[in-house]
């Protein structure tokens, strides 16, 4: 390990990870409290209204997750042979003898345009400069961005230590590679490809948003011929305080919190050959909840 490679190099990542917090914890203190507020209203327009603003910042409460976890868990490794840089489930090694140089941003002497919907923390994706090409962002903070040019693209990252990294890639560069790094890339589409490839995986996946679907058909066709309906049972078996008939649609919004949940947190499980069995679990249950549910509304109709 001559001249202090391997070096691992981390993004600013403190003030942004706690706005990824701040943020998650935003989307579901609103989820929640407009369902809480939903299910002690009488009116049906206003609970219907409140469902679907529960919904709409539950939605994206797993990408904001995955975000986080994935800017906790980002590095550029430098090593002798070549660069590894990791970001969520990114993955891109470029081996050293095809880089062509590294440089920081505000060298280029034009304004270099970011990603659509960028922002601290996240500053990811692909943008189309006229000067440098196509030019892939992994970084997370626009003040200390290194461009690195390879012979497919030019990669924009934000070490932490913009001149420690300048530093190493130059002792790389003077010490030169014996064995290059071999090329390596992974995208999270390539990942979802193969999890869609799976067909045990895809089964209870799809069987699981049908069901779901259906589930909501069948309470938007109960729900227009009645004006209250007993959402269940008292502990003596008799039927609860009839509601307004669209409270019924709290459950197809159960089935779809349940089903996103379950998801996203067997797409982190499956992406260990052990910890599968953990995944298809969680899958399995996207297929059953639904199936409950509607078995519920049924008995509720």
């Amino acid at each position: 390990m001559a001249a202090g490679l391997p070096v691992t190099f981390l993004p600013p990542r403190r003030r942004a990870l706690l706005m990824h917090v701040l943020a998650a914890v935003a989307f579901l203190a609103v989820s929640a409290i407009s369902l809480v507020i939903a299910l002690q209203q009488q009116v049906s327009g206003v609970f219907a209204l409140l469902l679907l603003v529960s919904l709409a910042f539950f939605v994206p409460l797993p990408v904001v997750l995955y975000r986080a976890y994935a800017l906790y868990n980002a590095a550029y490794t430098l090593e002798r042979d070549g660069l590894r840089i990791r970001w969520g489930l990114r993955a891109e090694d470029i081996p050293l003898t095809e880089i062509e140089w590294v440089r920081p941003a505000s060298d280029l002497g034009f304004h270099l345009p970011l990603p659509p919907l960028s922002f601290p923390g996240a500053i990811l994706g692909l943008r189309k400069v006229e000067e440098l090409g196509e030019v892939e962002f992994l970084a997370s903070d626009r003040n200390n961005l290194l461009l690195i040019a390879a012979p497919q693209k030019v990669y924009a990252i934000s070490p932490e230590d913009t001149r420690g990294f300048l530093r190493s890639f130059q002792n790389a560069i003077e010490m030169g590679s014996i064995t290059p790094l071999p090329a390596y890339s992974a995208e999270p589409a390539a990942f979802a490809r193969r999890v869609w490839d799976d067909r045990v995986a895809r089964g209870f996946l799809v069987a699981g948003l049908v069901l779901t679907a259906g589930l909501l058909l069948l309470v938007s066709l109960a729900v227009p011929g009645r004006t209250e309906v007993a959402l269940g049972y008292d502990a003596q078996g008799l039927p609860l305080e009839p509601v307004p008939a669209q409270q019924l649609l709290l459950l197809p919004v159960l089935g779809i919190f349940a089903y996103v949940v379950n998801l996203f947190i067997g797409l982190f499980f499956y992406r260990r050959e052990a910890e599968r069995p953990v995944a298809f679990v969680l899958w399995i249950c996207s297929a059953v909840t639904p199936i409950l549910l509607i078995l519920a509304t049924l008995l509720i109709l």
